[in-house]
């Protein structure tokens, strides 16, 4: 994140009389050093928030809006849009240098899988847009992955770059008010980011409460903290403290940030009125320092050389720790540093930063004083993006080129369970890839085609975005509602060629986590709501069968079992006059399975044995009882009671636990013949 805005370079060589309030504080500097350091060993050595990020946030605002409020009664007002141009000249070239590193190094050492997610993530850090989309992954179920993200510290900076594109904004039309109205800026200034304050941390706390993963990445959640730093530049004149006041406060902020994130959890509480804690101990600290500073003050500590020289390169610093950290963890395949580990990778994060800093941070601001045109920021601004956005497109375009020659010759080359059905298939050549391709697998969550509508159109709010269809459902002779969890999700895709044959409807209801196991605890609170609205939807339009998944399996010492509550469910299927296609789920692994079958060159070393899973028997054969019909696809998935993460040249997990869309496919005509014929 930026933390320098606004602040030269170098402390100016004298200062007239009433610049103090303007005057270079080395300080800041030294806060902004305590605030990364935070960061940096929380993140290393603790996998928690520290807080330092809401420092850096207030800071950014406060020296933004100190340039504004400096010159906008006088006679060199800023010129907003060339301000904010001149902003993104010195945030953009470094993050873009980073970007572009960070591709080069998940290209050489990551797993195939994160290739797709990290470009993707390219462009919305580009874009400043990042937290948007870590807002929706963090909510969305089939986002979900054990490897962390290289660019998932962009979310701040990101929000940061929505913020002073509002701030530029806002403080432009202060501008125009004070020089037309002559009104004092600081006034006009506290006004309107006094409002902005309210609204938003009334906002933050709401949102907070109701959606603490959305609200934490949510930029209107977020912006209070930048108020916070604006009225603290207009506030700062008005205080009148003694030296030992300003002193115990100091000290007492700076204590107050060091056990923030030790005392708080702030990656979970954050970012309602608990994000006023690191706020305020940061005005604690910039007060402290606003006066002459005594022997005892924080304000010489801070503004000593060692703290200089991190405060110095803070945004690079933020800029590299982190994906030298996840690169780390991925390479290693370890979910915790250590002592020395943790110990080299800061030491290799000041380098680099050091070294951006020099080599991208330096040259830009010296470029800004050398040449005061107002192409400048643009010519840097179109080489920062263009650096990693040829890169990205070149790649995306050629992989999209490779994926859809693949798949023109998928019938042939990797023909899935057809092989087990149809043992004289001829082997697929050995140079046909591994389908699906790993650039593809976030593809391999089965979905329908459009909303449900017609007699399934729901305007119950828990339903909204679950219910989904087929095209041809409204006008089917039958409709086959599938209805749980992931699971029942992704054995539709061996039910949809079945439906499409026979002319069926096909409609979806589902939410990931939350079977039909009605006595079963769902990945979500509100599972149980969910669960109700959905078999009354059910109940209410009686399709010709209910799909289900009825037992679940364990990938750990707990054997299958029937979905706890699953009973209840078939006796308000019973009751509506539906049946139910009750079906076995299928295995689940300690280890990702398709990771396993990419990395190694025998997909046989991957393979477990069914029993490590599944039970010796069905356990839904106990669900002897009209109007339910069994399926056990177990055969085709673990043939010879042997469970492999390969068959026909398909993978058959996208996961550890999820068949692949491809593979459930190539299931379509076992499952047809355990349907049974009252469906029609």
């Amino acid at each position: 994140m930026h933390l320098t805005l606004g602040s030269p370079t170098r402390p100016a060589p004298a200062q007239r009389e009433g610049d103090g309030r303007w005057a270079y504080r080395r300080d800041i500097d030294g806060l902004r050093a305590v605030a990364i350091l935070l960061v940096v060993s929380y993140h290393v050595w603790f996998g928690r928030v520290s807080g330092g990020v809401d420092v850096f946030l207030m800071l950014s605002a406060f020296f933004l809006t100190r340039g504004f409020v400096r010159r906008m009664a006088g006679p060199a007002p800023v010129r907003p849009v060339r301000h904010l141009l001149g902003v993104f000249r010195r945030l953009l070239p470094a993050a873009a240098v980073t970007l572009v590193g960070i591709l080069a190094v998940v290209w050489t050492v990551y797993p195939e899988t994160m290739f797709r997610p990290v470009a993707e993530q390219a462009w919305a850090s580009l874009g400043y847009v990042q937290n948007w989309l870590l807002a929706a992954d963090a909510v969305d179920y089939y986002a979900r992955t054990d490897v962390p993200s290289p660019l998932q510290h962009f979310w701040s900076m990101s929000v940061q770059g929505q913020a002073f594109v509002l701030w530029v904004i806002l403080l432009g039309v202060c501008q125009i008010v004070v020089r037309r109205r002559g009104w004092s800026a600081d006034r006009v200034v506290g006004v309107v980011f006094a409002a902005v304050f309210a609204i938003s941390f009334a906002y933050s706390i709401v949102r907070t409460a109701s959606a603490q993963q959305l609200a934490y990445f949510d930029t209107g959640a977020r912006l209070w903290e930048f108020a916070a730093g604006s009225l603290l530049v207009v506030a700062l004149p008005h205080v009148r403290l003694g030296a030992l006041a300003r002193a115990i406060l100091g000290w007492a902020g700076l204590a107050g940030l060091l056990v923030l994130g030790a005392v708080l959890d702030v990656q979970g509480g954050f970012p309602g009125f608990l994000a006023l804690w690191p706020v305020l101990c940061a005005a604690a600290i910039v007060v402290s320092g606003s006066g002459e500073s005594g022997r005892f003050s924080l304000a010489r500590m801070l503004a000593s050389r060692p703290l200089q020289a991190v405060g110095r390169d803070a945004y690079a610093l933020y800029l590299v720790h982190w994906p030298i950290l996840v690169t780390f963890l991925v390479v290693n395949e370890r979910t915790e540093v250590g002592l020395v580990g943790g110990a080299g990778i800061i030491v290799l994060s000041l380098v680099l930063a050091r070294l951006l800093t020099w080599a991208v941070d330096r040259p830009v601001r010296a470029w800004r004083r050398h040449d005061a045109s107002a192409l400048v920021p643009v010519a840097v601004l179109t080489a920062a993006a263009a650096i990693v956005a040829i890169p990205v497109g070149t790649w995306q375009t050629s992989t999209w080129m490779q994926e859809r020659a693949i798949e023109a010759r998928a019938l042939q080359t990797n023909p899935g369970a057809a092989v087990l059905r149809d043992p004289s298939l001829p082997p697929p050549p050995a140079d046909a890839p591994l389908l699906p391709l790993p650039t593809l697998i976030d593809d391999e969550w089965v979905h329908l085609d459009r909303e449900c509508s017609g007699e399934w159109a729901t305007d119950v709010e828990m339903l909204r975005g679950t219910c989904s269809e087929t095209t041809g459902t409204p006008r089917a002779r039958r409709t086959i509602a599938v209805i749980g969890d992931s699971h029942a999700q992704q054995i539709t895709s061996a039910l949809l060629p079945v439906a499409e044959a026979k002319g069926w409807g096909v409609v979806f209801l589902i939410k990931g986590g939350c079977s039909m196991g009605l006595d079963e605890p769902g990945m979500d609170e509100r599972c149980d709501g969910w669960r109700e609205a959905a078999i009354d939807l059910v109940e209410r339009v009686r399709p010709a069968a209910a799909l289900t998944v009825v037992t679940r399996s364990d990938a750990g010492e707990d054997d299958e079992r029937l979905r706890p509550g699953i009973e209840r469910f078939l006796d308000r299927m019973d009751g509506a006059g539906v049946q139910v296609l009750g079906v076995r789920d299928n295995p689940r692994f300690a280890f990702n399975m398709y990771d396993c079958v990419v990395a190694s060159d025998d997909p046989l070393a991957c393979a477990v044995p069914r029993s490590a899973s599944l039970a010796d028997r069905n356990p839904a054969d106990d669900l002897d009882r009209a109007g339910v019909h069994l399926v056990d696809l177990t055969p085709w998935i673990c043939p010879d009671d042997l469970c492999v993460g390969e068959i026909g040249n398909v993978a058959v997990y996208r996961d550890d636990n999820h068949l692949s869309r491809l593979y459930a496919r190539t299931l379509g005509p076992s499952l047809a013949e355990q349907l049974p014929a009252t469906i029609g």
